[in-house]
């Protein structure tokens, strides 16, 4: 009788699992196979695209949940259904597996150090920051959710220490900031992305969350006899299918510049999407690389506190166009709802 019941469990378990599989496999499919016109389309197609954009955000929480049903599958002794069950997780845990093995050259120029951090909108503290900046000491910082009162305390913490500086201050969560050790070599723009008006875009915006008067800025340093052009973003977060649509024109235009800037780039920020996003996968196709090529592990930004925190997905991130990466890793805690994220880069 026993024997019978551990039968009849197994089956029960094993078709459950394999109902999971199917279902992610689908998932899976669906992500990677929806045309990328769908996130500017509308109704039905435009929440499609919001499954597939959700899907590739936490590929690899899927891949982890899948790890029970591929157990399940073994108990259960189904040999070749397990098989093909490992093959789906090994998909999904790719990125983190080989993220342990890949090796990185060493720079073979003086190193420029690279942080972006999101301050929070409202949380005037800044103290952790003041200590994760002293502690990394990097020659640029790039700052979303820059808001006067965060101004106003940075400018006592950091004053010494960055007396290059331009800001885009907002009471809203779209204030932006660069500093630099580096002089600019030219003025700074705070509004670079109002040149998509002229291609008709952003009149009567849907989402209303980034517009051409929020702060999206670019300025240009020389380091050591080269220019590199620094790109501050900060894209609408993903809560409603609208603002994918507004994430989807952000990355149109970042792709148009690359193709026509020559210099050396680096593009960081808040992008509130992951590295397997299409947003990413086109920046990458235009040219950037992204930092995080030479980051080791679970290298998740947000979100930086709670039980989530444990696998925060990687949402902020530094690319590079023109440079080399040598190492990248998210910071300390600093009384924000995002980890910073750090980078080590050169000219190639």
């Amino acid at each position: 009788m026993l024997a019978s019941i551990r039968r009849k469990s197994a089956r029960l378990l094993g078709c459950a699992a394999i109902g999971t599989i199917l279902v992610s496999v689908s998932l899976l499919a669906l992500a990677y196979f929806i045309p990328d016109r769908y996130g500017e389309s509308r109704g039905i197609a435009r929440c499609l695209f919001a499954v597939a954009f959700f899907t590739r955000t936490f590929e690899m929480h899927l891949g982890l949940a899948l790890l029970l049903p591929l157990a399940l599958l073994l108990w259960a002794r189904r040999w070749r259904t397990a098989c093909v069950a490992g093959l789906v997780v090994a998909w999904f845990l790719a990125p983190l597996i080989f993220s342990y093995v890949r090796s990185h050259d060493d720079l073979q120029s003086p190193p420029l150090r690279v942080m972006t951090a999101n301050l929070l909108i409202g949380h005037a503290e800044v103290d952790a920051l003041a200590e994760e900046v002293q502690r990394f000491s990097p020659d640029v910082l790039f700052l979303q959710e820059y808001t006067p009162a965060k101004a106003a305390a940075l400018a006592l913490a950091l004053k010494d220490l960055y007396p290059h500086r331009v800001e885009g201050m907002r009471d809203h969560a779209f204030g932006e900031a660069i500093y630099s050790k580096i002089p600019f070599a030219t003025e700074p723009e705070l509004y670079p992305h109002a040149s998509i008006r002229g291609q008709g875009r952003l009149d009567g915006r849907e989402g209303g969350e980034v517009g051409i008067w929020d702060a999206q800025i670019r300025a240009v340093i020389n380091f050591h006899g080269t220019q590199i052009v620094l790109q501050n973003v900060h894209y609408a977060p993903p809560i409603r299918p609208a603002y994918l649509r507004e994430q989807r024109i952000m990355t149109k235009w970042l792709c148009d510049w690359l193709r026509t800037e020559a210099r050396p780039v680096i593009i960081a920020g808040d992008f509130n999407c992951t590295q397997s996003s299409v947003n990413l996968r086109d920046l990458e196709r235009a040219g950037a690389t992204n930092s995080r090529v030479a980051s080791r592990g679970w290298a998740g930004t947000w979100p930086a506190r709670g039980l989530p925190s444990l696998m925060p997905v990687a949402i902020d991130h530094i690319l590079v166009r023109g440079l080399k990466c040598r190492f990248s890793a998210p910071g300390s805690d600093i009384d924000s709802d995002h980890l910073p994220l750090t980078a080590i880069v050169g000219v190639r």
